[in-house]
């Protein structure tokens, strides 16, 4: 593991990003039962009330509560710095952003200005003061690395998806009118989400963690310099100009996808794991989507020409932006669990020897069965959209991998907090 220009004085007491974690894939079992109970007519369009309700179910409820609890961690090892008051300031995000999440999948099943306005008011506060927090340590004299651009621009993102989302919640239920551009407001927040938020905060993490994590070389510094940049800067023109737009922010992610095959194909320690597998599969994703999407729609069966942008975007969320969340927390729970309890060793050394193998956090065995069963669920996913009859495996498959995911949690949390016992014992002695 590569940890040179790290800095670990700033954690935050890491039950914080657990709450975040833990949550998250109980939002999939959820968005499992949604699946089951809304049958066939779920896949049938992108504005069903349904598959709207299940779209921000995975956005909401698993990436952005995944990618907030990670910021409290990944931005003091990197940037040296982490945020004030991080308790109160997780509380009140974790919270809101739950009953926010709930209350905005609940108004698309079942419309009513009460739910609008409740899930208005609490995902306002939870993302408004988790950006405030976050840009405010973001502005201030960081080391100007790529990934901290990166998480500037990625926060940028997040802001812009907030306002988009305000607005078309807003228009809902009278209080703006913007009918006449409602559907332009509504791809844009979708990309910004997606493509801004999700992507662009991948790509800046991945500049990290790829190194850290596995002894790979850095990425080409013309990718990792000037991609994240230029993939901002392209949305901002899609608001303009979409349909010129989107085939270059394919084209960048294939760009993006190349270099980290390459960076990954240079690491020293070329073992299996399967996080390399997660990030291996989100790579060749991307790639085939450069493929699907610039193949000339009179190439493809008439099936797939009609499903194409919503096979593109859910191929694009389930096989590249989950796949990599999956992926890193396989790595993120056993390393900063480890972290932390070397910490609280400092003033007894000789507790370090109560501290289990990182592995033992987490078995490699357990994480090779995760990946096969996020394989298989993308297929089910892909082949439900053509042949929606299939629904119910896809909901089944949901159910067992990310009660799995939450299995491994659990069983990684348990053992941090029945090692930090007895290193407390140790001290205490």
């Amino acid at each position: 593991m590569n940890i040179n220009g790290l800095s670990f004085n700033a954690l935050p007491p890491i039950d914080l990003p657990f709450r975040f974690f833990i949550t998250a894939p109980i939002f999939i079992i959820l968005c499992a039962f949604l699946i089951l109970f809304s049958g066939e007519t779920l896949w049938v369009s992108r504005w069903q009330p349904s598959m709207l309700a299940l779209t921000h179910g995975f956005t909401l409820g698993f990436l952005t509560m995944v990618m907030m609890g990670a910021l409290l961690q990944l931005l003091p090892v990197i940037g040296g710095v982490g945020i004030a008051r991080p308790r109160l300031v997780v509380s009140v995000c974790h919270s809101t952003l739950i009953i926010g999440i709930l209350c905005l999948m609940a108004n698309f099943i079942w419309p009513s200005k009460l739910l609008t306005i409740s899930s208005l008011i609490f995902l306002v506060c939870s993302i408004g003061v988790y950006i405030l927090t976050f840009t405010w340590v973001l502005v201030k004299k960081l080391s100007q690395g790529d990934s901290i651009i990166g998480f500037r621009l990625a926060m940028s993102a997040l802001f812009i998806v907030l306002l988009l989302g305000v607005g078309l919640l807003s228009q809902s239920i009278g209080f703006l009118s913007v009918n006449s551009i409602g559907k332009m407001l509504t791809n844009s927040h979708a990309l910004f989400g997606l493509v801004g938020w999700g992507s662009l905060l991948i790509i800046s993490v991945s500049f990290q963690v790829i190194s850290m994590f596995h002894v790979a070389p850095s990425f080409p510094k013309l990718i990792s310099r000037y991609l994240p940049s230029s993939l901002f800067f392209l949305l901002i023109f899609s608001i303009f100009q979409p349909v010129f737009v989107v085939p270059f922010i394919i084209l960048i992610h294939g760009v993006f996808a190349l270099s980290l095959l390459l960076v990954i194909s240079k690491r020293k320690r070329k073992i299996p794991d399967s996080t390399i597998r997660f990030w291996q599969l989100a790579a060749l994703t991307l790639i085939v989507l450069n493929i699907f999407y610039f193949t000339p729609d009179k190439f493809l069966p008439s099936f797939i020409r009609q499903q194409k942008t919503l096979l593109i975007t859910a191929v694009y969320l389930y096989f590249y932006l989950v796949a990599v969340i999956q992926g890193m927390l396989l790595k993120i729970l056993p390393f900063l669990s480890y972290t932390h309890l070397q910490q609280k060793c400092l003033v007894n050394f000789s507790a370090m020897q109560t501290i289990p193998h990182m592995h033992k956090f987490l078995n490699k065995k357990h994480g090779q069965w995760l990946f096969y069963l996020h394989f298989m669920t993308g297929i089910v996913l892909f082949y439900t959209l053509v042949i929606p009859s299939t629904y119910w495996l896809l909901s089944l498959l949901l159910l067992i991998e990310f009660s799995w995911l939450l299995y491994l949690m659990i069983k990684v949390m348990r053992l941090y907090f029945l090692t930090l016992t007895k290193i407390n014992l140790s001290v205490n002695e």
